[in-house]
């Protein structure tokens, strides 16, 4: 891909975010940041800050197995914009449904390497996630005749499918045998988070979270950021000549669909009306949109970071913490931003 970064990536996400933001007519709100903080629980956010979904209920034999599991389902933590038509049809919503599906490689035995990644199909992705991926409808004219149709979420196994092919492809092209031995290589002690963050987005399309607006790229890199803080986060004590970055703390936010919906409705980030309408309707946002409120949530959380007088000790941190909240309470309710058309978040 022609258009990554050169130099530092982490620092090309901030800078093409930041500038996107200010040609858009999406503000960051300094009062909005101040009332934010003000009304902060801190004990909430001391307890919904530490990314406890990631500590998984599962038996590892090895550093290497739990961590092929998790680079699995950062991997492929996408989907965001299916959630209702996820629950309708599965009851789980988005990213339960890729870490079901990624659990059932590891307990089902299928192989979580570069062969079976290379030969997946989507009636494959279907059964094990657990996702239908056709309907049954009448037949016209044919009174007790059905056929079989596509249902709305054959396009995200299409995409599941596709980011294990890309991947399968590049492991078995550079004689790896899965993506833990991929990772294993490429933090061989001593690295940085942003030099992993670099190797990771060169090498899988799969974490190529990159557009174009106005001529200019906008790096976002969500997937490839929150891998490398799940590494921190879960093997760094286990081995932190590897994984205990020392530049952790200067990743930004890993923008979904969540943070920017919870930012806008707490009043830290403000968008158009007809933007705010369309997004309360459940339309599919697309591409652009998508991009510059995912952009702004990564400006506001850089701002709230710096006012906080250190009680947010970094992006990373309030990131888990806004996303633990929006499965809290009313916060649950409130319609998210939606573009379907992505593998990125």
């Amino acid at each position: 891909m022609s258009n990554l970064p050169t130099g530092n990536y982490v620092e090309a996400v901030r800078s093409s975010c930041r500038a996107l933001v200010d040609q858009s007519p999406v503000k960051v709100s300094s009062s909005g940041v101040d009332q934010f903080l003000e009304k902060l629980d801190k004990a909430q956010y001391e307890e919904l800050c530490i990314d406890t979904p990631m500590r998984l209920p599962l038996k590892f034999e090895s550093i290497s197995e739990e961590l092929n599991l998790i680079a699995l389902i950062d991997l492929l933590n996408f989907g965001s914009g299916y959630r209702v038509p996820l629950k309708q049809y599965t009851g789980r919503g988005a990213f339960d449904t890729i870490r079901f599906g990624v659990m059932g490689f590891h307990i089902g035995d299928v192989g979580m390497d570069a062969k079976t990644f290379k030969e997946m199909n989507i009636l494959r992705v279907s059964e094990i996630f657990d996702m239908p991926v056709t309907r049954e409808v009448k037949a016209p004219n044919l009174d007790f005749v059905t056929m079989t149709e596509p249902n709305e979420l054959r396009p995200l196994a299409e995409g599941i499918a596709s980011v294990l092919n890309s991947t399968g492809e590049f492991l078995a092209n550079n004689n790896y045998k899965d993506l833990a031995s991929f990772i294993l290589d490429i933090t061989k002690p001593k690295t940085t988070a942003a030099a992993v963050v670099e190797k990771l987005v060169r090498a899988l399309p799969g974490f190529q979270d990159v557009y174009t607006i106005n001529d200019q790229p906008v790096y976002v890199l969500k997937k490839a950021q929150l891998l490398v803080y799940h590494l921190w986060f879960v093997f760094r004590d286990q081995d932190p000549e590897r994984f205990d970055f020392p530049d952790i703390h200067e990743l930004t936010m890993f923008a979904d669909n969540v943070i920017p919906t919870l930012l806008i409705h707490m009043g830290v980030i403000e968008i158009p009306d007809v933007w705010k309408q369309e997004m309360e309707e459940g339309k599919d946002v697309g591409m652009e949109r998508a991009t510059i409120m995912r952009a702004a949530s990564l400006v506001a959380g850089e701002e709230i970071t710096k006012k906080s007088n250190g009680l947010i000790k970094s992006e990373g941190d309030l990131d888990v913490y806004l996303w633990r909240l929006g499965k809290v309470g009313d916060y649950r309710k409130i319609v998210r931003m939606a573009w379907r058309d992505t593998v990125m978040f």
